[in-house]
């Protein structure tokens, strides 16, 4: 005769995890593209993941920022822009940000970050 085991019994906590570790150990950088609608969110949220502050969060910078520290033992690369998503910004303005970002990103960005909407 089978027995009954409690719920409490079969689970184990939670563990958090990270996939932070996974990144290959040749990795140099990793290189990361703040987006969203406010400088101020995108900002606060570089300096956090820096554990400094490096972006300003009061006054917007109209060109992409990089700055660059450690994180869990890593070296991270931030690149912050300007408002991308504006729905009246310039074409001419739009494609000179968008080359900047890359060109500060070079080779290229590993992650876009999509901060939401106040």
């Amino acid at each position: 005769m089978a027995t009954a085991s409690t719920v409490s019994e079969d689970l184990q906590p939670l563990k958090r995890s990270s996939s932070f570790e996974l990144l290959p150990p040749d990795f140099s950088e990793l290189r990361v593209v703040l987006l969203g609608n406010s400088w101020a969110q995108r900002s606060s949220l570089g300096n956090s993941i820096l554990g400094e502050t490096v972006f300003n969060t009061k006054k917007e910078s109209d060109q992409c920022l990089r700055f660059s520290g450690q994180f869990k033992r890593k070296e991270i690369v931030l690149i912050n822009t300007p408002d991308l998503l504006h729905p009246n910004i310039p074409q001419w303005k739009l494609s000179q940000d968008v080359k900047d970002c890359v060109r500060l990103s070079d080779p290229g960005p590993h992650v876009f970050l999509l901060l939401p909407t106040a």
